[in-house]
């Protein structure tokens, strides 16, 4: 085998005799004949190079390498291909990944596992024709693309026109892009519920496989990437806001995270041997327009947008310092990451003042990050030229930054005051389960939300940024990454699905280094000559890196579909809000006569089946509690009656007073109970089979009247049933002093009309309890 092919066939199937080999070729400098009693490398490395035809014998019995060119620059990364040393640089080029069939085959494999671990639900999404979207807001954006599509006749964007600022300074972008999708394949309301109930794993799908790119252009390792995969399937706080159904926003921010993140990495690598070749390639400007779009989409997407753009600019202001300590000119290297942060400036401020999308606060973040960059670079250069050192540059930034940003709250005081505002909601306390920290007791957990991944991610996070302090830029911006945020993610859970894309990378790095410490895989090293691909292992190994994969995700695997569970609908509330909207559809109600009142956890999802109107929530969350524990059901039901057509009432509401309406509504259906009084204006239409869901539509009533003894007890009581639930239903009132007496029934039905010493009969028909007619009784017996 000829040297130019075993030298860097040996590094991709071997990397962890790069040290040996570099231990060779130190020796090999320095005298042209050697022993092995020469070279401080085991005999299994020095027999593995020998055979491999690295090293050949003289003919006096001792060792030299065969080709010691050829080994330097395989161990630099450098083509091994003599035929033409002189690179072209008169065409632009871009490199194109090489296709290994193993890692191909692995990665549709792992890909194919996030697939299956976000649509295992798929019959809980997809339940007797209905598309039952996970959670609450999903509902609102599935209102607002179904407004757009009702405005359009194609896919014309002046349609977007409809949309109110709550959605155009909030998530613009999102709303824009579903509703395009749905137009694809015809913009009806069923495609747009496909859409919004597939478009999470969709984005599930393309995070994985950008972390995959992203994973093997630092490590240089198709094996970190795809453990790195198979590591992000199993993040349960990542896959439940990515699984079907939940088209919540937060999945629409994971793709631009990595696209962003890779498109810096590539861009902070090349030319750190201050070659300027490169920026005759494509590959830069590729880069840099990929980052301003990244940018773009990320501010765009949420108006919180900002913040997930914030470590392109921590990363670049670090990297010039590493490039100080490392003795690399920052004079032409970050030329593209100005050209993609300006990129990004101008495309986000454009869409802004064309399309009116974000405030400006939002939309001049971006125009923000590349003045500061700009200042970045230009201080970095600055420093350079004086022949400062790193902590020259650190402490310049520091003053640098004080001043400036003194003078934007100085110059800027009425946008700093307002960017200080919405600064405040990442501190806010509140019902809302996203808002706790991941280490909070609220949170359940981190284990919850992340498993084992954060236990085997952290140690290589910290081994990961000693290298960036070495000058490792490519491992500087996956650690800035994570160490973000995973610090936001301390302040809000909201944000672990971020942190997991950079979680699951470093995380697929200790699973490969703990596979290898355990020789179940060829050792990872700091970089590898040439690009490391996994090879098909046997039975016996496959089996125990399965085995080892299950002790470090089992947990991870077990919360999953935990997690995705608690954000789904579940059959209960499904089962209520079509019931009622059967009942509504009956009785030919419109809205806002048949508005659904409940927790507003599940508001927006009763609204959109019954009524269609799921935009918000602000009511129920600012009523149902005074509907719950209220003590004059008749009151609340008439100042109520032109706004609320339904109620629902579940076990899970802590209301313990016997007196109060959701007490008297789930406990007794409104039935009279010792020493409270029945209720008249709640007509009950479902009770789920295990009795945790009950709902009840607001009527007049139909009043029983007749005659009885002057001051005495009157007592109506019939059977009623809902939904297979049979139960007794009581009212009580006591007659005027003219015998006279009126009471209102919520139930039609045969009611028997017991005094002191009478017995009547009377029927209540239906229409007499939703048109609120009178019934008189008949006397029945003395």
């Amino acid at each position: 085998m000829s040297e130019e092919i075993g030298a860097p066939t040996l590094l991709e199937e071997r990397p962890e005799l790069e040290p040996a080999l570099e231990t060779v070729l130190a020796v090999d400098a320095e005298t042209k004949e050697w022993t092995f009693d020469d070279v401080a490398i085991d005999s299994g490395a020095f027999g593995e190079l020998v055979s491999r035809g690295v090293v050949e014998k003289t003919d006096d019995g001792q060792y030299q390498l065969a080709n010691p060119d050829t080994v330097r620059r395989a161990l630099n990364g450098e083509s091994t291909d003599e035929t033409d040393t002189t690179p072209s640089i008169s065409t632009p080029t871009i490199a194109w990944p090489t296709v290994n069939t193993s890692a191909t085959g692995m990665l549709v494999g792992a890909l194919a596992v996030v697939f299956v671990a976000r649509t295992y639900i798929l019959g809980s999404i997809y339940r007797n024709g209905d598309i039952v979207l996970s959670g609450n807001d999903p509902y609102y954006y599935r209102y607002w693309v179904e407004q757009v599509a009702a405005q359009a006749g194609g896919a014309d964007l002046s349609s977007l026109a409809v949309l109110p600022d709550a959605v155009t300074k909030g998530e613009p972008l999102m709303v824009a892009t579903l509703w395009w999708l749905a137009e694809l394949f015809g913009g009806n309301p069923d495609i747009i519920g496909h859409v919004l109930a597939w478009y999470p794993v969709g984005s599930a799908l393309l995070s994985a496989l950008l972390l995959y790119v992203l994973a093997v252009r630092i490590t240089n390792d198709r094996r970190i990437g795809i453990a790195s995969v198979l590591l992000l399937a199993f993040i349960p706080g990542h896959a439940f806001r990515t699984s079907l159904g939940f088209a919540d926003h937060h999945a629409f921010d994971y793709p631009w995270l990595g696209l962003t993140a890779f498109a810096l990495v590539v861009l902070l690598t090349l030319g750190e041997d201050d070659d300027t070749t490169w920026l005759r390639t494509l590959t830069p400007w590729l880069a840099a327009g990929t980052l301003g779009i990244g940018i773009t989409g990320q501010v765009l997407s949420w108006e919180a947008g900002p913040l997930l753009i914030a470590p392109v600019g921590l990363s670049v202001l670090l990297a010039t310092i590493v490039d100080r300590h490392a003795g690399r000119s920052a004079t032409l290297r970050y030329i593209p990451v100005v050209v993609g942060t300006g990129l990004g400036a101008l495309l986000t401020w454009l869409l802004h003042t064309e399309a009116g999308w974000h405030t400006s606060l939002v939309a001049s973040t971006p125009t923000l990050l590349f003045v500061g960059t700009v200042g970045v670079v230009l201080t970095a250069i600055a420093v350079d030229q004086l022949g400062g050192t790193a902590k020259h540059l650190l402490a310049v930034d520091v003053v640098a930054g004080l001043l400036g940003f003194g003078l934007v709250r100085t110059v800027f005081a009425e946008q700093f005051a307002e960017a200080l505002a919405r600064t405040d909601a990442l501190f806010r306390t509140d019902a809302i389960a996203e808002v706790y920290g991941l280490f909070s007791t609220e949170s359940f957990g981190f284990l919850f939300l992340l498993g084992f991944t954060l236990v085997l991610a952290l140690p290589a996070m910290l081994w990961a940024s000693r290298l960036a302090s070495e000058g490792r830029t490519d491992w500087l911006v996956a650690a800035v990454y994570a160490w973000y945020f995973l610090g936001l993610a301390t302040i809000q859970v909201r944000f672990v699905g971020e942190f997991a894309t950079f979680g699951a990378l470093f995380a697929g790095y200790g699973f490969v280094y703990l596979a290898a410490h355990i020789d179940l895989a060829r050792p990872v090293t700091t970089r590898p000559a040439s690009l490391v691909s996994p090879n098909i292992p046997d039975t016996r190994t496959i089996g125990a890196l399965v085995a080892l994969f299950l002790i470090v995700g089992s947990f991870g695997m077990l919360q999953t579909p935990v997690k995705t569970s608690q954000v789904m609908t579940d059959d209960g509330a499904h089962d209520t809000a079509v019931t009622i909207e059967n009942d509504s559809a009956e009785r030919a109600l419109e809205y806002p006569q048949n508005y659904v009142l409940s927790q507003w956890s599940h508001n927006r999802m009763y609204n959109y089946f019954v009524n269609g109107e799921s935009r918000s929530y602000g009511y129920a969350r600012s009523n149902y509690a005074s509907f719950a524990t209220t003590t004059d059901p008749q009151g609340w039901a008439n100042s109520h009656q032109n706004r609320v057509g339904y109620v629902v009432v579940t076990d899970d509401i802590p209301v313990n007073d016997s007196a109060a309406l959701y007490t008297r509504l789930y406990e007794n259906f409104g039935s009279r109970t010792d020493g409270v009084a029945g209720v008249g204006q709640y007509h009950p239409v479902y009770a789920s089979p295990d009795g945790s869901y009950k709902a009840f539509a607001i009527v007049p009533g139909a009043t029983i009247q007749g005659t009885a003894a002057p001051n005495t007890t009157v007592t109506v009581s019939t059977t009623a049933s809902v939904s297979d639930t049979t139960f007794t239903y009581d009212r009580q009132t006591v007659t005027d002093q003219n015998g006279r007496f009126a009471v209102t029934v919520a139930n039609p039905g045969e009611y028997d009309v017991q005094t002191a010493n009478s017995s009547y009969t009377v029927s209540v028909a239906e229409t007499a309890v939703y048109q609120g007619q009178n019934v008189t009784v008949q006397q029945k017996q003395s």
